[in-house]
């Protein structure tokens, strides 16, 4: 897993986030189990709130055909993080895994250096 700073130096994997996707999404257009499907799909990084075990974090990930893996794991500020977990009650599916918070997309694009 790649620390916060070298996450920062690495604009092949800042650049091609994808902020709008959820996890919900990923898992659904992933885990079809139809090869036709899955013609055409490529790689996709995205970033969740986990709240496996109560551990409330923010990973990015990347999900392929096969599987999926932290790539880095993001420093939020505590309150956005715990406000992002209340508001996404509920809503985690899959199990443990929450779609960000405008809030929390807007601290880490500007952390990104994508946003003033």
């Amino acid at each position: 897993m790649l620390s916060w700073d070298e996450l920062k130096t690495r604009p092949e994997i800042v650049g091609n986030i994808d902020w709008e996707i959820t996890p919900a999404q990923a898992f659904e257009a992933y885990q079809i189990k139809s090869t036709t499907a899955r013609r055409g799909l490529e790689s996709v990084h995205y970033f969740y709130l986990s709240t496996w075990r109560g551990e409330n974090k923010v990973l990015l990930v990347e999900r392929t055909y096969v599987d999926s893996r932290e790539v880095a794991q993001a420093p939020a500020p505590a309150e956005l993080v715990k406000a992002a977990a209340q508001e996404g009650e509920g809503q985690d599916m899959p199990r443990g895994q929450l779609p960000l918070s405008p809030a929390l997309k807007r601290w880490l694009r500007r952390e990104l250096g994508l946003e003033a």
